[in-house]
């Protein structure tokens, strides 16, 4: 039971969710109290262990009142039927393959149609655990910013990427047995979904080098190879009241320059973080950002942190983005 929980901690966290247990797990089948939250939303879960994910196993005890916390059905496998069935009754869950109905606030996860853990038993689907690992998370930006990687030599993705070799087939081969990629069953636009919801507490933690507080506007840097993301990137859809950077290391002269003060992430509304890849030589490079003269970052790593944002109106910004990003390049 230990390990079906494991697994749907991680799949949880594979959407962008923050877990939190807040009772001790149970020996057999039974309730988890748990914690799910991302940005500002917050909700108390009871995951409902079941061995058999099927609304006829479903136990009933529910208290009706709104502050109750809310039942989150955890299974081994739900079928597509009763995946249905959960929908009908309005009911939450998720399984270890990584299907899952989830709403609080404003996260909506809605995720179908992935491998159950009977495709995994038969070899179908990969065991090596989190979908969007630091490594895999990087290659996977690379397939999404630039697509035609999927049928170039492992080792430039690796370049392109910041990873090794064998990470990068490593990756590839994971995403190609989910069903991603040319051929696969699953659309891009789910990839896409599927990495940048688990982007905030995955890739984008690890690669967080330094917050700060101070004045966006005019900022200056040394580093040549800086790229802008986030508002200030998108700033003819939003007028920026947050920065992200990206640089290949922090420069001690970085927030002398710029009169900023360090703070904690909480606080800042300056973020650091580490440029891990190179743009393809035969990929057009990205567009300078007008006022700063540095380029902005790519596309896909701006809906991102856009995203990202615990501002309701910095992620409508993010929908826009995409879909602007899609139309100036149709293969992404």
């Amino acid at each position: 039971m230990s390990d079906l929980l494991a697994i749907l901690k991680t799949r949880l966290e594979e959407f962008g969710l923050r877990v939190e247990t807040t009772g001790r797990p149970p020996d057999g089948y039974g309730d988890v109290p748990l914690i799910l939250s991302r940005g500002s939303s917050r909700r108390e879960f009871v995951l409902e262990l079941s061995k058999y994910g099927t609304l006829s196993h479903v136990r009933h005890n529910r208290s009706p009142e709104e502050k109750a916390p809310t039942p989150l059905i955890g299974a081994s496998s739900v079928s597509s039927r009763s995946a249905d069935a959960f929908r009908r009754a309005g009911i939450q869950y998720v399984d270890a393959g990584g299907n899952a109905s989830i709403r609080f606030g404003d996260v909506l996860i809605d995720v179908r149609g992935r491998r159950s853990e009977r495709d995994a038993a038969d070899g179908r689907m990969d065991k090596g655990g989190n979908l969007f690992s630091t490594a895999r998370a990087q290659v996977a930006f690379a397939l999404l910013q630039w697509p035609r990687s999927w049928k170039k030599p492992q080792r430039e993705v690796a370049d392109i990427a910041g990873v090794s070799l064998g990470q990068a087939n490593d990756a590839m081969k994971m995403f190609r047995d989910n069903g991603f990629g040319p051929g696969g069953h699953r659309t891009d636009d789910e990839f896409l979904d599927l990495w940048a919801a688990s982007f905030p507490n995955g890739l984008g933690r690890k690669l967080l080098l330094a917050t700060f507080h101070g004045s966006i506007q005019g900022f200056r840097t040394l580093d040549s190879e800086a790229v802008v993301s986030g508002e200030f990137a998108a700033e003819d859809l939003i007028r920026p009241t947050t920065l992200t950077i990206y640089v290949t290391d922090v420069d001690p002269m970085l927030p002398v320059m710029n009169r900023w003060r360090s703070r904690e992430p909480s606080d800042s509304n300056v973020t650091v973080r580490r440029k891990f890849w190179k743009t393809p030589l035969d990929e057009s490079p990205e567009p300078a950002h007008p006022s700063v003269g540095l380029p902005t970052a790519p596309s896909v790593l701006v809906f991102a942190d856009l995203l990202s944002s615990n501002d309701p109106r910095v992620r409508n910004v993010a929908a826009e983005w995409r879909d602007r990003s899609a139309h100036r390049d149709p293969g992404r």
